[in-house]
């Protein structure tokens, strides 16, 4: 059984909602009262009062561990940290932009006792333009031609794992890539994976820093690298 949660939050430039979502995270999480829990922040380089406020907040919720990236390292940089630094036997994950109820996410966390890999799909796409559109609904079909995922029509969204898929694990993407490399690899090892909904709430402020060219271009770069990877047996 799934006794205890890692959660990184993961924050680049999320002064106006930082402290929200964390609080939105413990307040869940410890309502469950039988489960340990830890929040890890990730600071992926903010140049705003980010960094001050997770400080804050690790002074005052001491479940709360603040991780801050040199510099900006790009969406896929802090999932990879958290990973990498949680400890306890979920492994979870909260954009600081409040696009989704933690409450709602913290609600399939026992489903974990039964499966290793959770995957979420959206509910809607709330303020996404029709170029946005496009570049996602591309990268699904491409993830259903090179990877046989066609049950699976949502891959940055939402994901709740078992710590221990990743024993052994090796992740060579750092990019948006990443948690679909993940889930390729831990179809490929027999993972047991079920598919949830969840809500997709409106972005609040800023906009997301994933349709941006270098982005774009560094996300397709990992996809087709790790495809013909695997398709001439170079992935372990």
């Amino acid at each position: 059984m799934a006794r205890s949660v890692s959660c990184t939050v993961m924050a680049y430039n999320e002064e106006e909602t930082l402290e929200e979502a964390v609080r939105d995270v413990h307040q869940a999480l410890a309502a469950f009262g039988d489960r340990r829990f830890e929040i890890l922040v990730v600071d992926d380089g903010s140049k705003d009062r980010t960094p001050q406020i997770a400080r804050d907040l690790e002074r005052r919720y001491p479940e709360v561990r603040l991780i801050r990236h040199p510099h900006n390292m790009g969406p896929g940089s802090a999932i990879k940290t958290g990973i990498r630094n949680s400890r306890n036997d979920v492994i979870c994950f909260h954009a600081a932009d409040q696009q989704l109820d933690f409450k709602q996410v913290a609600g399939f966390i026992p489903l974990l006792d039964e499966y290793d890999l959770l995957i979420g799909t959206r509910s809607g796409r709330p303020g996404y333009t029709k170029m946005r559109l496009l570049a996602s609904q591309t990268y699904i079909t491409m993830a259903h031609t090179l990877f046989g995922l066609s049950e699976y029509d949502d891959f940055n969204f939402l994901y709740l794992y078992r710590r221990e898929l990743f024993d052994g694990m090796p992740i060579e993407s750092d990019g948006v890539f990443l948690c679909t490399e993940v889930l390729v690899r831990a179809l490929d090892r027999g993972a047991k994976v079920a598919k949830i909904e969840a809500v997709c709430l409106p972005r609040r402020v800023g906009v997301s820093a994933c349709f941006k060219a270098p982005v774009i271009e560094k996300t397709f770069g990992e996809m087709m690298r790790f495809w013909w990877r695997r398709k001439t047996g170079q992935t372990a």
